[in-house]
């Protein structure tokens, strides 16, 4: 076991590791992407689409890494999921390079690789770091977690931002990409130096078979109704994002700069969420948290419907509307995460924790799939009135999402209340 000065070094570097790994993960969250994609000519609806691709594949991928991970060793297949990381930022930067129909495909291949390399991460991440953080700091430490490394990200945003109101050549774009793949290049070597205090000798039946493995998971108190509770509020919330950034793009006609900005303010949100939800989990348990933030997801949602009467900018609506949203993200994601490692069994760690993402990623990939094809069916009516106002495909698709989320409000029962037991 580590002694005080070790876990404070061990913190230190789970913390610098996350912030150098949020260069590229933020790019999908503060419209770099979105801006990149837009300006190599790819259709909203395929945009949709790709942001949905890296999550349907790690669904599938998570759960037999996990296994592998438990067997032959946590941080070394993460090492190697590194290496692929940085490759899909090479490929994705040479997407820039060509024009279509030939820049679609790098993308293609480069999320693909960025899936397969974030999948041998996270399989283990969670059971890597549950015997380095005590059970009564979990919340207080991935608040403080979040908080450091989305600052990190908003900073990486406001440089985004500036260099987009300059100029938005292609030479831009990939130089900002070449940052992410400098951080990229250097948190491989932070990684390395996360202790790994359970070896696969720390862990018994590694002879075991995946299908008997999972059953064990799957048996623990509490388990099959928190990941069915997880599975179905992601499915309801994990595409709204992806919406609000094809509104700016489609309906408000934002420059890239503004759909930059409102990128910062979407970190932002998620920051203070992250810093409230670390202290709000510790306090008052997961299921408090979980009820506020159905209502409030529902809350936001509507709130950007109600832009037609809003006495101030566009600009600043739907900024405060996304601010919002990330907050609530923030939160919920923290209290999910600290109940994830409540429920970790004593073996096959990282099987119990990728099975948990593998349904985020289901949730998050069913979603993204649900919006594209909605765009390009017409599913929904490309306008439509209300109250004397003109709304389009997009409103439809927030005010069904903020129907489920209330309508979720009555499965918080699904949430077992372990975190009050580890407090």
């Amino acid at each position: 076991m580590l002694d005080d000065r070790q876990r404070k070094r061990a913190f230190n570097i789970i913390i610098l590791n996350q912030c150098l790994g949020m260069l590229s993960g933020a790019l999908f969250q503060n419209g770099f992407y979105l801006n990149y994609f837009s300006k190599l000519g790819i259709s909203s609806a395929a945009i949709a689409m790709l942001f949905a691709l890296p999550s349907l594949l790690s669904m599938f991928l998570l759960l037999p890494f996990a296994f592998y991970s438990d067997r032959f060793g946590k941080r070394k297949l993460a090492l190697g999921g590194q290496l692929l990381l940085i490759a899909s930022l090479l490929l994705i930067m040479a997407a820039g390079w060509w024009g279509r129909p030939l820049s679609m495909q790098f993308i293609v291949v480069s999320l693909l690789v960025y899936c397969i390399g974030g999948s041998l991460q996270g399989a283990s991440w969670f059971a890597l770091l549950n015997p380095i953080i005590p059970k009564e700091i979990r919340g207080r430490f991935f608040g403080r977690l979040r908080v450091t490394f989305q600052s990190v990200s908003i900073l990486y945003t406001i440089l985004i931002t500036r260099v987009l109101k300059v100029s938005q050549v292609m030479g831009v774009f990939q130089i900002l990409l070449g940052l992410a793949l400098v951080a990229a290049v250097l948190r491989y070597f932070t990684y390395a130096r996360i202790p790994e205090l359970e070896n696969v000798r720390g862990e018994s039946d590694h002879r075991q078979p995946l299908l008997k493995a999972l059953r064990t998971v799957l048996a623990v108190p509490g388990y099959i109704q928190f990941n069915g509770y997880i599975f179905l509020i992601t499915l309801f919330t994990a595409a709204v994002p992806t919406i609000f950034g094809l509104m700016q793009k489609d309906i408000f006609g934002f420059t890239p700069a503004q759909i930059s900005l409102v990128g910062t303010w979407f970190l932002v949100g998620s920051m203070v969420g992250c810093w409230l939800g670390g202290r709000m989990v510790d306090r008052h348990g997961v299921r408090f948290v979980f009820r506020v933030t159905h209502v409030a997801y529902a809350v936001v949602m509507l709130s950007m419907l109600a832009r037609h009467w809003a006495p101030w900018s566009l600009l600043v609506h739907v900024g405060g509307c996304v601010w919002a949203f990330s907050m609530i993200a923030g939160v919920a994601g923290v209290a999910a995460t600290s109940q994830t490692l409540a429920l970790i069994p004593s073996v096959n760690k990282s099987l119990s924790t990728a099975f948990t993402i593998s349904l985020i990623c289901a949730a998050v990939a069913f979603a993204g799939i649900f919006v594209s094809r909605s765009i390009s069916w017409g599913i929904f009516a490309v306008e439509w009135q209300m109250l004397g106002r003109t709304y389009t495909s997009y409103d439809s698709l927030l005010l069904a999402f903020a129907t489920l989320a209330v309508l979720m409000l009555v499965t918080i029962g699904m949430v077992p209340p372990i975190m009050k037991k580890t407090r």
